[in-house]
């Protein structure tokens, strides 16, 4: 491996997670009857860059440039295991640490090392998952400068390793989705087995398709996912029955969804992401807001559509499903929501491809 100077670039999408959110958290999974999620990539990037050359005077700079917060560090507190730096730096700190690790001098060099998020903080679209994945990218080409990453061969380490850093920073579980959305973007359904996950893309056409007929929405508030996903997964793993029956509900919903997907019956589909959402919002308190169920109000007055907030809920973004690729239906629901002065439509592009290095 060189020493000369580099620059990388490293993207990955965040999500839009249509059904089967929460089951993806290990080991909820293992208790669930064929258990699927499905999500699609949008153009919400998360970006890493890279710049490295020698230096006699060697130094590490961290900086996360949508949270405004930097730190420059010395090569020994970053080998250091002990070591995390700031809060907000401290899954750099933890993933620089392991790929310097396979770096023969990293020590020699000035090393430069910057995040930014696309998407609005707590949207519920996997954004920091979604970084995650685009720093590891980075990281991997730094170690591996002559090399093409191959994500159906190496992606389910990738995702495995930044999963297990996540879950320390974090200190929870976290869920699977997110790394796949933004390793492998496209419209996918996740089937999560023992010893093993299934990942079955669907076609361009399809995910054109949806994407003609969906609004994003960010309901001005960010979401806390840690609270409601903890309430579910206990809920799960002390038997509650109700909880059990609703999870049930959430997985057969799925299963619709993936079937309509497949048939690209949009009636069907939006019937299906509707049944998923009608369970899912009762499973705890909070998961929806009276601001976003106002919105979900005033556009059912428009025409038939499915609604459902993204990610765990509580706050954060949430979408809208129209049957039919109709645009002057879609500007009046559009118009309907973004009644309230607080909700804001964010635009985007569904994108066919994951996690992209340059």
């Amino acid at each position: 491996m060189s020493t000369e100077k580099v620059s990388i670039e490293s993207i990955a999408p965040v999500r839009v997670d249509l059904a089967g959110g929460t089951v993806d958290i290990w080991p909820l999974y293992l208790l669930l009857n064929q258990p699927k999620t499905i999500n699609f990539g949008i153009s919400l990037f998360a970006k890493t860059t890279i710049e490295a050359q020698p230096s006699s005077s060697p130094q590490v700079k961290l900086e996360s440039l949508d949270q405004k917060k930097s730190s420059t560090f010395t090569w020994a507190q970053i080998m250091d295991e002990h070591f995390d730096g700031i809060p907000e730096l401290t899954l750099l700190v933890r993933l620089l640490r392991y790929f310097s690790k396979q770096h023969p001098n990293p020590g020699s060099l000035n090393f430069t090392l910057k995040t930014e998020a696309k998407s609005p903080s707590g949207a519920g679209l996997g954004g920091s998952s979604a970084l995650a994945i685009s720093i590891i990218g980075a990281l991997w080409k730094w170690t591996h400068p002559r090399e093409q990453l191959d994500l159906d061969v190496d992606g389910e380490f990738l995702i495995s390793l930044v999963r297990d850093v996540e879950s320390q920073v974090l200190y929870g579980p976290a869920g699977l989705q997110d790394y796949y959305g933004a390793a492998f973007g496209g419209l996918q359904v996740l089937s999560w087995k023992i010893a093993k996950n299934e990942r079955t893309s669907l076609p361009l056409s399809t995910l054109k398709e949806l994407e003609a007929r969906t609004l994003l929405f960010y309901s001005g508030k960010s979401r806390n996912s840690g609270i409601n996903n903890w309430q579910l997964f206990k809920g799960l793993i002390d038997k509650n029955p109700d909880v059990e029956h609703k999870f049930r509900s959430i997985c057969e919903a799925t299963r619709d969804l993936e079937a309509a997907l497949l048939k690209q019956d949009f009636h069907a589909v939006v019937k299906a992401v509707q049944k998923e959402w009608d369970t899912r919002k009762t499973l705890a308190p909070g998961i929806s807001t009276s601001d976003m169920d106002q919105a979900h109000a005033r556009a059912k007055k428009v025409c038939d559509i499915a609604f459902k907030v993204c990610g765990a809920g509580g706050g954060g973004c949430f979408f809208i499903l129209l049957p039919e690729k109709n645009e002057q239906l879609k500007e009046s629901v559009k118009k309907a929501v973004l009644e309230s002065a607080e909700i804001q439509l964010l635009p985007f592009e569904a994108v066919p491809h994951g996690l992209t290095i340059k």
